[in-house]
């Protein structure tokens, strides 16, 4: 069984309030989107998260009324949220997060991790 270094990350100029699937690359290849299989699983390690305009922000694992949240905080205008997971956060077989932000400015969320068949 392989494991595969990749990150994920939403960046928006403009309205960042609809919960939106992050793009998922390999590592050392930000040009090249890459799709999970249905039996592949992220395993997030790291999350940046970074709003232009002071708000919340959430980074969800599947659907937020579901109560699947990784990362719902609220954040400070321009202040960077880092949160590291000692143990990493595994998400369902082919499941990649969704993040969205309460602000229409920019925003940012990167998640750093790897993935491994189920």
């Amino acid at each position: 069984m392989g494991s595969y270094n990749v990150h994920a990350e939403r960046i928006v100029d403009g309205d960042a309030t609809t919960l939106t699937v992050l793009s998922l690359y390999d590592a050392g290849s930000p040009d090249t989107a890459r799709a999970l299989t249905a039996k592949e699983r992220l395993h997030i390690t790291d999350v940046l998260i970074v709003l232009e305009t002071a708000g919340d922000a959430v980074l969800v694992a599947d659907a937020a009324a579901a109560g699947k949240y990784i990362v719902s905080a609220g954040l400070a205008s321009g202040v960077p949220m880092v949160v590291h997971f000692n143990s990493p956060y595994i998400c369902a077989a082919g499941t990649i997060p969704k993040f969205s932000g309460s602000s229409t400015n920019k925003s940012m969320c990167v998640v750093q991790g790897f993935i491994r068949e189920a």
